[in-house]
């Protein structure tokens, strides 16, 4: 279905989104799904409960929000569109890990999401990054970087022999899905089985699915196509040693990050004075 102030085009594993305005469609999707989002799906099991209704869950966002630096804010927006958007384009995907990091107000630690494809069982490890652009550089190579960092660091990340990625992605995915979920222990096996490999040294990138997303902000006067996207896809394909088993590459832009802080902040403010 059509989201108003969002322009959106799929080619094959590479998509790209301009986020136009913050309409009344988006405030509408992000008030019906932050708490998910936030907390992970096992909340269905408290419906009503104070601790998990969108209040509450805007106070725990903006707790977080103001305390960090400014690069670390834009990070959290564009991984929090990142969730929305995928939840909202992407129908072949599931998420299945939480925004919040399981320790207060810290900074997620491993990989930014955890996506699962029903269709064919597979778990997708997914990278965020996000910025305004870089010097020298203009939108299109701005983006390029981005994805190109993402992709470099689940490289690094993926072929490491570190226990931690993969027992911090079970235990975000064991905590953040409803019990009752179906594919929960399909997940959790896989997620289980890469970390093993990297217990007995033998973790490689290209045992793994892998979604790259950059989120550009900076005004649509220049808007990003999708170039970059098949660029830096048709960068790993043409890899000889194969980096990843699939990848899909989302490319995002927004004119302001700071304009989903102040919505999310008068959200709050108005509920305080309700």
């Amino acid at each position: 279905m059509p989201i108003d102030g969002i322009n959106f085009d799929r080619n094959g594993n590479c998509a790209i989104c301009h986020i136009e305005h913050l309409s009344d469609d988006l405030k509408t999707i992000i008030r019906a799904n932050l708490a998910t989002i936030c907390h992970g799906t096992h909340i269905s099991d408290y419906d009503g409960e104070p601790l998990f209704d969108y209040k509450a869950t805007l106070g725990s966002l903006l707790d977080r929000y103001k305390t960090k630096t400014k690069e670390t804010q834009m990070g959290m927006i564009g991984e929090l569109l990142s969730h929305i958007l995928i939840t909202q384009l992407f129908d072949e995907y599931d998420i299945a890990s939480p925004f919040f990091n399981l320790e207060e107000k810290s900074i997620k630690k491993g990989f930014d999401l955890i996506l699962y494809k029903p269709s064919d069982g597979s778990a997708w490890i997914t990278e965020v990054k996000s910025g305004k652009l870089h010097k020298g550089k203009d939108h299109e190579e701005t983006t390029h970087d981005l994805l190109s960092t993402a992709k470099g660091d689940l490289k690094k990340r993926l072929n490491q022999q570190k226990k931690m990625h993969w027992l911090n992605a079970i235990h975000s995915v064991k905590t953040s899905l409803n019990d009752e979920a179906d594919y929960k222990k399909t997940l959790v096996n896989i997620l289980v089985k890469e970390g093993s490999s990297a217990a007995q040294g033998k973790a490689v990138g290209s045992d793994n699915y892998v979604v790259l997303i950059s989120n550009l902000f900076e005004p649509l006067d220049k808007k990003i196509t999708i170039n970059p996207a098949e660029s830096v896809l048709e960068s790993i394909q043409k890899v000889k040693t194969e980096l990843f088993k699939d990848t899909v590459v989302f490319s995002i832009q927004k004119e302001t990050y700071s304009a989903v802080a102040e919505f999310l902040q008068l959200e709050a403010t108005g509920m305080e004075e309700s």
